[in-house]
């Protein structure tokens, strides 16, 4: 989805190979396919597929610069890395600390902290790690991420150390009469396969899509380019001039057209990379393998083409957090995003970038007599301790809440994503930071007494604060089963096939945990449904076996941040508005889907084990829902409660466990 590294020079290299043309004008499509897709622009609904092919490219040209200057006995591996830092590091720099400038008007105390981390991250190349960590179910959204594009960079750093350290290690120790670059194309080879292999294992395994940022998973994009240059640099060792098969027209036409389909065709996304990226990448190794288009006169030389292909590091830098922040401003004032003004945001990612290349990048790569080794490093350590320090004063103040008006405050403490519990709160992978099978909540457990077990996903888990101080107040032993994006169901290989693997062993380990024991004998179960029939099933099998039901009905399907919004209304207003209703109509309340659920559960009408617990019954009065009340929102995003305020459904929890008490103690007496 992001990534692009700087230019070569316009030059030949140490191979004696003239200025690739072909290349940096697949350099300038990768570029101009990524701004397409982020911009939203028609006819780049794949256009994601540019990280891709870069990472095609920067393979084959780094691994080409590693094994020649091996091949002539000057490899260096500080001098590789004084490269690449020379050409990477100013330019990412100077737009990371114009991020942190223009957060600082415009982000909450918490977003802001969280973008200054990020920075940190982006200027130590372990981004990809940073953002990953922030991937999941309650992340923020890409759109509130200035610095999100730098996860490629440290993809690219990170193959900037192994590759050179592991190529060289072979060319050195390497013994027998194999030539050395034969070993290096067997191991280059092996690494590819296995990381090709660990790719479709973790995109089919990992719910969290940890693959996207790994460079494990995405290591065979820039081998495939890299084993390009390793098997040119052996070919001509071996006195071949070309392969016939290889470096023609067609082969470059093709490969052409593989990448400009996957560009326009809207790709899976979400299930990125995979089976399918192999696409992209194939094109992209067909036309830096075919090497055509070496000429400037050629159509690839075109002038128009060539100086986007330049600006190409720069362009990729500047777009996303000219999007992100542009996003932003329009937002709070109320404004959509039309074809305009996506206009000015392109021109202006290509403006800045042309500064950026012609008084950051240039400088610094020509004026070798200035910007020598030394002074580089002196000058990206001396930002580098700035930033550290104004990181710990924003540690310090939480982020400077004082930049501003103290009525929007609220909202950003609404606005802290942490789950209840966040440590017994299992991801999509299904694990967690806590140690023990099932968290434990309320009283004490003690044999022979009622306990219960809260089942489900992040909407069942919200109400874990007033749950437990409603389970203390009745003196009842609690247990956590809930995972992220989880809703509880009754498993079937037809009907769930497409639900995450982990989420249905989950489930069914669960409901197992549940049948084979008489405690807990009440199960709170709560979660994100949209089929009545799933959820009366459950219920059906739960109350079957004897359990007591607790369902907690939906909430609201309000479908907009609440908190940001409510941040863009008193920014518009010019001040503070503390009460902030909307009808209750039915599509907010949901009322197809309760009535559904209502006369499937119809048939339960009797049976006092089954209980609801209705959360509207707390925000919604006289036909009018509160999203806002008493100068506080009864959300944090667009769908879960507000952690601030969610001792307010107590009440709710407290009538239902006495009922289910009450209910338990009948039954027992009937047996007696």
């Amino acid at each position: 989805m992001f990534g692009f590294g700087p230019l070569p020079p316009r030059m030949e290299n140490a191979s004696g190979d003239p200025f690739r043309s072909d290349i940096n004008a697949l350099r300038a499509v990768s570029v101009v396919a990524v701004v397409g897709y982020h911009f939203q622009i028609p006819g780049f609904a794949g256009g994601f597929v540019g990280v891709d092919v870069f990472l095609v490219i920067t393979g084959y040209l780094m691994t080409r610069k590693v094994l020649t200057d091996l091949a002539l006995g000057r490899f260096s591996f500080r001098d590789f890395s004084i490269m690449r830092m020379r050409r990477i590091y100013p330019a990412l720099a100077v737009m990371t600390a114009s991020s942190v400038v223009a957060g600082w008007f415009v982000t909450l105390p918490r977003e802001y902290m969280k973008h200054l981390l990020q920075a940190l991250s982006a200027l130590t190349f372990v981004s990809n790690f940073a953002f990953d960590s922030d991937n999941g179910y309650f992340a923020m959204a890409a759109q509130t991420k200035p610095l999100l594009h730098t996860w490629s960079l440290s993809v690219e750093w990170q193959f900037y150390i192994w590759m050179p350290l592991v190529v060289s290690l072979i060319w050195r120790f390497a013994s027998g009469s194999t030539p050395k670059i034969n070993k290096v194309i067997i191991v280059l080879q092996a690494v590819a396969v296995l990381s090709l292999a660990w790719c479709l294992w973790e995109t089919h395994s990992d719910a969290m899509g940890s693959s996207f940022f790994s460079l494990r998973a995405r290591a065979w994009e820039p081998l495939a380019g890299g084993l390009i240059a390793a098997v040119e640099i052996r070919r001509r060792s071996q006195g071949v001039s070309q392969i016939p098969w290889l470096e023609t027209g067609i082969v470059a036409t093709v490969g052409w057209a593989l990448v400009a389909v996957c560009i326009v065709y809207p790709l899976p996304e979400s299930r990125w990379p995979g089976a399918l990226t192999v696409v992209p990448i194939l094109g992209a190794a067909m036309i830096v393998g075919a090497r055509q288009g070496t000429a400037e006169a050629s159509l690839l030389g075109m002038s128009a083409i060539q100086r986007l292909g330049d600006w190409s590091y720069s362009i990729y830098l500047w777009h996303w957090p000219i999007w992100v922040f542009a996003l932003g401003w329009l937002s709070l004032r109320g404004y959509g995003v039309d074809a305009t003004q996506k206009m000015l945001m392109v021109l202006a990612s290509v403006a800045l970038s042309i500064v950026s290349y012609r008084y950051v990048e240039q400088p610094i790569r020509t004026r070798r007599d200035f910007w020598t080794p030394r002074r580089l490093l002196m000058s990206s350590g001396a930002m580098f301790v700035l930033l550290l320090g104004f990181i710990a004063l924003a540690f310090l103040t939480n982020g400077f809440p004082n930049r501003l008006p103290d009525h929007l405050l609220p909202a950003e403490l609404a606005r802290r994503t942490n789950t209840p519990r966040d440590e017994c709160f299992r991801n999509a992978n299904s694990t967690k930071k806590a140690a023990e099978n099932y968290c434990s909540f309320g009283s004490a457990e003690v044999a022979g007494k009622p306990s219960v077990m809260l089942w489900g996903d992040s909407f069942a888990n919200q109400y874990l604060e007033p749950i437990s101080s409603a389970a203390l107040a009745n003196g009842i032993h609690g247990l956590i089963a809930t995972q992220s994006a989880c809703r509880p169901f009754l498993d079937d290989p037809v009907r769930n096939s497409a639900d995450q693997q982990p989420c249905r062993d989950f489930n069914r380990r669960t409901l197992d945990f549940m049948l084979n024991r008489t405690e807990p004998s009440i199960v709170v179960v709560g979660g994100n449904w949209g089929n009545a029939l799933e959820v009366s099933s459950l219920a059906d099998r739960l109350l079957s076996s004897g359990k007591t039901v607790v369902l907690i009905m939906p909430l609201l399907n309000i479908g907009f941040d609440v908190p940001q919004r409510w941040i863009e209304n008193q920014v518009r207003a010019g001040g503070a508005i503390s009460e902030w209703r909307l009808d209750a109509d039915s599509g907010l309340t949901m009322s197809s889907f309760r009535a559904e659920l209502a006369q499937r559960l119809h048939k339960h009408r009797d049976n006092m084990r089954l209980l609801t617990v209705d959360p509207q019954s707390v925000v919604c009065e006289q036909n009018q829902c509160y999203l806002v009340r008493n100068g506080q929102p009864n959300f944090r995003d667009t769908a879960h409660i507000s952690n601030v305020n969610a001792i307010q459904y107590k009440g709710l929890f407290d009538t239902a466990f006495r009922s289910a008490l009450h209910t338990g103690t009948k039954a027992d007496k009937q047996l007696d």
